[in-house]
């Protein structure tokens, strides 16, 4: 609702007008006010009676189920940057056009005090990444515009005006953090290593066009003799190379801060460093692994000098596995990083734990012994005796706070799902998002504790929508652990009547269904059609301490089927509402994987829904992170030993059993689960005659990404599941053809 009364004379209008809250007429404006308006506020007034009057005809009326199309009117937004006096928050905000089937993102400033929120940036570019100025003033921010090739480096003005152009790379820039002296910014890149040399002019224009000769040449080969040679959804046999780079505001002066670095600092092409309180230097999360990339990653925090000089030196050699999240402690003296010490792949269960490295004598210790937790990021207090954490915790994400020392873990702010932190000057900057709200930015006040929301881009949305109310349940699961379940109620939901039950099968298998919004997989979005959906936290699910999520290596199918039956139990006795007989289980990635395994092992199921699901281990030796997360520890053997305990592990294995109807989707983009799982499951089951159809998605990934194939996807599997158990599924998406 708006907020007249604000909306006309500002946060403090009571203060200043001495208004009478109890004498209002309309829409709750006092009458008193009238003659006391000057002509600007009257106008100011105009607009706000307008906006209230809207806004009431659209609460009053009859609130709609949500639709597939809804999840792209929603608003973004990403994660936020305080400013260095704790004073404002900058955030990139993106937003959907479906019949264009592109986003763009503009930036958006929050004053942090009073609330308000205005627009910096605007156009059809997608500004993203920003990093204030110590100035308080200045905002560096990555974007494509105009003739950019790639996305380049700009800084704009907070007070007003155009935003700056700093530098353009051959290829994109990412990551930008201003040194303390606000002099210079250094930010990530890449480069083609034989041609980078000092990254002057003439190396620049050199890159430039060898890059553009590579997009015109006509040879389409991927050739390697290395084990990883893509990542997701690209290849990464172009021989790259990451480099970390500073560029001086007014001269644009660059200066190789990782010269001759051979590859890229991680296959992903991420570029995670922090900058010390000094200036001096910054600390580079780099992967080791030396080619040809089979074993696990290695990932290590360099220290590298700020003016380009001298050789990095590796902080966290003691440690085979994985180093992260450098952060600096605000006396220099010291970083926090999280660890993962144990031979196991990076995504099989173990935590990511906090650790320190003393810069001094060069000591890295464990903190926070006891704390079975993962830490997901963190940021210290102003004087470096707290920290502020956010971590999983059995199916929510709080934000937590924790002594320096490792001792005194408290939750700070407990509601939902919690993420992107950011700190400064007493002041906590977060996302928060539940099942039912998208991401909001919100500020924690250090000195009182409280919490509170500071923008609303998607409220009016939200408001106008039925969504179904939505519980945690707990349940005793496979070897009588207490298991967690969220269950997502239709719209409308009338206990007087049956509800058939889908059972959303969350991937990982090491992540959490926490309490957040789903863009891809929507919890109401499934509902709609009239089902009631459950979501079980099963064993192998992170959040619930390390012994559970890695329960199921080497058998990630057995405890995760018990749980899924076991929930189905408790449910029909929790709400009576269920159908027993129209039962159906959907999922993607693992959960695609879980869905084929209880297609072998269980007929409960009247219908399943496969998406970018494993369903043989062997195929998945076409994956780009094979030793990251299929190894013999997950998937029992391998091919050249124990191989029989690998088979019993793959789902197909079961296929003499497959009966149920699935619905198979993929993407051919697929790099992680590749395509060709899909199709071969899908040939099998065409073979047994077993009911089954195929969707193929040529230029989509892992993840159905772009709005128009996402809410098809939609309208598949709503279409499936009611051929099967019932329901009113979406009608068939119509699009209109962008100008």
């Amino acid at each position: 609702m708006v907020d007249i009364e604000k909306a006309c004379l500002g946060a403090d209008a009571g203060n200043r007008y001495g208004v009478e809250r109890s004498a209002r007429i309309g829409l709750g404006v006092p009458f008193s006010w009238i003659h006391r308006m000057t002509i600007p506020v009257r106008a100011r007034c105009a607009l706000a009676f307008l906006l209230a009057f809207v806004a009431t005809s659209t609460f009053g009326s009859e609130r709609r189920p949500i639709t597939a199309q809804d999840l792209w009117a929603f608003k973004r937004v990403g994660a936020p940057a305080i400013s260095p006096d704790g004073r404002r928050a900058v955030v990139s905000v993106q937003e959907w056009s479906i019949e264009k089937n592109k986003p763009t993102a503009s930036l958006w400033v929050a004053d942090i005090a009073s609330g308000q929120v205005r627009r910096l940036t605007r156009g059809e570019s997608s500004d993203s990444k920003p990093a204030w100025n110590p100035d308080n003033h200045r905002i560096a921010f990555v974007s494509q515009r105009g003739s950019d090739e790639a996305a380049a480096l700009y800084v704009i003005n907070t007070d007003g005006g155009e935003a700056e152009k700093i530098v353009a790379m051959p290829y994109a820039v990412t990551n930008p953090r201003w040194l303390p002296d606000g002099q210079a910014i250094v930010f990530g890149t890449e480069v083609i290593p034989e041609l980078g040399g000092r990254l002057d002019t003439a190396s620049l224009d050199a890159m430039r066009k060898a890059a553009a000769q590579r997009k015109s040449s006509k040879v389409t080969a991927i050739v390697t003799e290395v084990q990883q040679y893509r990542w997701f959804d690209r290849n990464i046999t172009d021989n790259l190379a990451s480099r970390l780079v500073r560029v001086d505001v007014r001269s644009g002066a660059l200066t190789d801060l990782t010269p001759g670095y051979p590859r890229r600092f991680m296959a992903s092409g991420d570029v995670n460093f922090d900058v010390a309180p000094d200036g001096r230097h910054v600390a580079l999360v780099i992967d080791g692994t030396p080619p040809p990339f089979v074993k696990g990653s290695n990932f290590d925090i360099h220290l590298a000098a700020t003016d380009g000089r001298g050789a990095m030196r590796n902080l966290t050699s003691d440690n085979a596995f994985v180093d992260d999240m450098p952060r600096f402690a605000p006396d220099g003296r010291s970083l926090l990083f999280v660890r993962q010490a144990l031979s196991l792949p990076a995504f099989a269960g173990e935590p990511r734990r906090l650790w320190r490295h003393s810069l001094a004598d060069g000591r890295n210790t464990r903190i926070g012994d006891g704390i079975d937790l993962n830490v997901e990021s963190m940021r210290f207090s102003e004087d470096g005796r707290s920290l502020w954490l956010v971590a999983e915790k059995e199916g929510r994400v709080p934000l937590f706070k924790l002594g320096a020392d490792g001792k005194g873990l408290s939750e700070a702010f407990a509601t939902a799902t919690s993420t992107g932190l950011d700190a400064a000057r007493g002041q906590v900057v977060f996302l928060n998002e539940s099942m039912s709200r998208p991401a909001e930015l919100f500020v924690l006040d250090v000195r009182s504790g409280k919490a509170r929301q500071l923008t609303r881009f998607n409220d009016a949305l939200v408001a106008s929508l039925d969504l179904g109310r939505v519980e945690s349940h707990t349940f005793k699961g496979a070897d009588g652990d207490t298991v967690q379940l969220w269950l997502t109620y239709p719209p409308g939901f009338d206990s007087a009547r049956k509800y058939p039950l889908v059972q959303m099968l969350h991937g990982g298998p090491a992540t959490m269904v926490r309490d957040a919004f789903g863009y891809r997989w929507n919890s109401h979005v499934f509902a709609t059609p009239g089902y009631l959906v459950s979501q079980v936290n099963r064993h192998g699910s992170t959040g619930f301490g390390e012994a559970f999520a890695r329960s199921i290596n080497g058998a990630w199918g057995e405890k995760p089927t018990e749980d899924i039956l076991k929930s189905n139990a408790y449910l029909f006795g929790a709400v009576p509402a269920i159908d027993r007989n129209n039962l159906a289980a959907a999922g993607g990635s693992y959960g695609g994987y879980l869905a084929t395994w209880l297609l072998g092992h269980t007929d409960v199921f009247k219908a399943y829904v496969n998406h970018a699901g494993v369903s043989d281990f062997v195929g998945q030796y076409g994956s780009d992170v094979t030793t990251g997360l299929f190894s013999a520890e997950v998937m029992g053997g391998v091919p050249w030993q124990d191989a029989d305990a690998m088979r019993r592990n793959s789902p197909i294995t079961y296929a003499d059993r497959f009966n149920t109807p699935m619905l198979v989707l993929h993407g051919e983009k697929d790099y992680r689960v590749p395509y060709g799982q899909g199709i071969a499951l899908y040939g099998i089951l065409q073979n047994k005659g077993v009911p089954s159809r195929l969707v193929i998605f040529p230029d989509e990934n892992h993840w159905i990404l772009t709005p128009q194939n996402a809410i098809y996807w939609n309208y598949e599997v709503q279409s499936w599941l009611a051929r099967y158990i019932g329901g009113k599924p979406m009608s068939k998406p119509e699009f209109k053809v962008a100008p």
